[in-house]
């Protein structure tokens, strides 16, 4: 579908090129990632051989594969094709023949209304501009079925703005600390990525017709959201 002049153009990086086969193959371990997270993460959602999930910025397919193992099919979503080449090599290895993989954005990927049960993302919607999210949170929110549920796992600032040069340097010192990015990374993050605060995003949530269910913030720099589609 052709977009006017103006609808931003999701499938630019933003912050670290993950069309980098270096940074792809280094990202599991910077992250420090584990399956067993992710398996106990869809547990306690509840993802069963009915449902149909998609999962936006899927990175190397961790979770979008530990989902596959439990899910009836799944939506692997990311803007680099090289992390999209990882997710494969990652299903092809589980012997996962119900994912899928589709090289777009929250804006650009043509989902069919009311198709999807779940959607998790982690980590990718601080890509978007506050604006855009809310375009794409709108978006999420059309794909799902009556009741079908978003999970977002993101850096989001719960704390006021005075505070933002307090908890960007122990973000940094902790990511330092505790995996594999460096200090210029981190700092990169903050000054060029779209974490916005987390009265923010709530209310981004809730604008987008969801119910926020459950809402999680740690060291004042991260949240997860659990939330339901109301319908109208």
């Amino acid at each position: 579908m052709e977009r006017p002049d103006w609808y931003y153009i999701d499938l630019k990086q933003v912050g670290l090129d993950f069309a980098d086969i270096a940074q792809v193959e280094s990202y599991d371990e910077r992250q420090a990632d584990d399956p067993a997270d992710d398996q106990a993460l869809l547990a306690q959602l509840g993802v069963g051989a009915s449902q149909v999930v998609a999962d936006f910025g899927c990175g190397t397919g961790m979770l979008a594969c530990e989902a596959a193992k439990l899910a009836g099919f799944v939506h692997a979503v990311d803007i680099s094709a090289e992390m999209l080449r990882a997710t494969l090599a990652r299903a092809k290895a589980m012997r996962l023949a119900n994912l899928t993989v589709r090289q777009a954005g929250f804006l650009s990927y043509q989902i069919v209304d009311e198709s999807l049960d779940l959607i998790t993302t982690k980590f990718a919607l601080h890509h978007l501009p506050d604006l855009w999210k809310g375009v794409a949170l709108a978006r999420l929110h059309r794909s799902l079925k009556p009741g079908g549920r978003l999970f977002i796992r993101d850096v989001v600032f719960s704390c006021d703005p005075a505070e933002v040069p307090e908890v960007a340097e122990n973000w940094i010192s902790w990511m330092g600390s505790n995996t594999g990015y460096s200090r210029a990374e981190v700092a990169q993050h903050i000054r060029e990525e779209h974490s916005t605060y987390s009265w923010v995003m709530a209310g981004l949530i809730e604008r987008a017709g969801f119910r926020i269910m459950h809402a999680d913030y740690s060291q004042r720099i991260y949240a997860d959201y659990l939330a339901e589609k109301v319908s109208a």
